[in-house]
């Protein structure tokens, strides 16, 4: 009995934690604070830009990119401390899981530090600006 008991709390406050923290379950991207420094290159991040970037690290911190550029550079150099992945959909402006997105190459995006990539949740969408790659092949867009 002692073995439901525990196994009935335990269930209980996973509940509660997940309806009051709901980051508990999952992480979410924040809005770009005013001010923030991208973490790769110390620039400020334009909070509206289309270009930026957020990575949620495993103990919960925000880190905020200015160029998706610089998000993919940072990540690979600390893969095992990132847990989730923000992009902005260069369509929409709207916060898209970077795993999920696309991610193109144009010389013709102006982005703040020049690396010239952009994301989209639509594979479709991306097309129009260049030929997309996932997110594990959006590294060698890396020069």
């Amino acid at each position: 009995m002692t073995f439901i008991k525990t196994r009935v709390t335990s269930f209980a406050m996973f509940l509660v934690l997940a309806v009051v923290f709901p980051g508990f379950l999952y992480s979410q991207p924040v809005p770009v604070p005013q001010g923030a420094k991208c973490v790769e290159c110390g620039m400020t991040v334009d909070q509206n830009s289309k270009f930026a970037g957020e990575v949620i690290t495993r103990d919960n911190k925000n880190l905020f990119f200015c160029d998706i550029g610089d998000m993919l550079l940072h990540f690979r150099a600390n893969r095992e401390k990132m847990k989730d992945i923000y992009v902005r959909d260069y369509t929409t402006g709207e916060w898209v899981d970077g795993r999920k997105a696309f991610y193109v190459l144009n010389k013709n995006l102006k982005t703040p530090m020049s690396w010239s990539i952009a994301a989209f949740i639509e594979e479709s969408a991306a097309k129009k600006w260049g030929n997309p790659v996932d997110f594990d092949s959006a590294f060698k867009l890396l020069r």
